[in-house]
């Protein structure tokens, strides 16, 4: 480089990394950065190229001191939620992309880390909204359907991991594992119902098929029954995938962040922490509300179905 070079560091770093020579840039930056605290544009350019490189311990700190120089830029806390999920650093990157959305609401790669996060330490339920809130947000982003319909594939409930694949099909059609994921969902409930047994082989389904359903009710035969059985049953499971997730969510996050906030409250030089937790309360809270309405929503379903099934109920 020409010492009569008049162009900043930035742009220098960007023509090198442009020729390929990233780890050149970094070194240029890195010594750039040593006197010159306050350039957040080469500070960002520094550790992303510290994360292209997979240099990711190296990329988390350049996150960090960002968000330090910047602590109202939202990409910021994404990327270090982001480097930290890559270093399985789950609880922090939680924190800090949560950070994010607190100050961006609309953040679609956020909520796509975060429900990565989630994931990773067993938060199924809280996973699905946030992955959900992602697609709602940004919907032709392919990563979110394709993450949440392996997670759906991962909890058994492959009705949804269908419904979501096909989703990603139709918004990305481009995206080609998300058609991967789509077939490998539809092969899984194509296999379940082949192997289970309505009502796990309780019912006799020859005696069964002899015998009325109910004076004044459609009279069924064999297939129809186990029609009814397989429509019943992943009703009951879409119930149970509900339903379950709210007892855990109770136990393992409200009552925590009720304690978290009386804390707060207690201690009014807690600065900070009072807002987050109160996101993080509504944040379960919606989680809890949303689970409650599909459980209701899809009793109701059984009902309306049983109805037409035999007017007699």
């Amino acid at each position: 480089m020409s010492s009569n070079d008049s162009t900043t560091p930035f742009d220098q770093a960007t023509k090198l990394i442009k020729s390929g020579h990233v780890d050149q840039a970094i070194q240029l930056l890195d010594q750039h950065m040593e006197s010159n605290t306050s350039d957040t544009n080469s500070q960002e350019l520094l550790a992303m190229c510290l994360y292209r490189s997979r240099r990711f311990p190296e990329a988390r700190d350049a996150f960090t001191k960002l968000t330090r120089m910047d602590p109202r830029g939202s990409a910021a806390w994404v990327n270090l939620g982001a480097v930290e999920n890559l270093l399985k650093e789950y609880r922090n990157a939680t924190e800090h992309l949560r950070k994010a959305i607190q100050l961006d609401k609309k953040c679609a790669p956020a909520y796509y880390n975060l429900g990565i996060a989630q994931k990773a330490m067993n938060a199924n339920s809280m996973s699905v909204a946030a992955y959900k809130e992602a697609i709602r947000l940004a919907p032709d982003m392919p990563e979110p359907y394709a993450n949440l319909a392996n997670l759906y594939i991962d909890m058994k409930n492959f009705r949804q991991a269908v419904k979501t694949a096909e989703q990603g099909c139709e918004k990305c059609p481009n995206f080609k594992k998300i058609h991967l994921i789509l077939e490998k969902a539809k092969s899984l409930k194509e296999g379940i119902r082949r192997e289970e047994a309505p009502l796990g082989r309780l019912v006799d389904e020859e005696e069964l098929a002899k015998k009325q359903v109910r004076v004044g009710g459609r009279d069924l035969g064999a297939t129809g029954r186990n029609e009814e059985r397989d429509t019943l049953r992943d009703h009951a499971k879409t119930i149970r995938q509900y339903t379950r997730p709210i007892v855990a969510a109770i136990d393992s996050h409200l009552h925590q962040q009720l304690h978290v906030l009386s804390l707060v409250a207690a201690q009014k030089d807690a600065r900070g922490e009072g807002p987050a937790a109160y996101e993080q309360l509504l944040d379960t809270m919606r989680e809890i509300e949303l689970m409650r309405t599909k459980s209701v929503a899809t009793i109701a379903e059984i009902r309306q179905h049983l109805e037409k099934t035999d007017p007699g109920l």
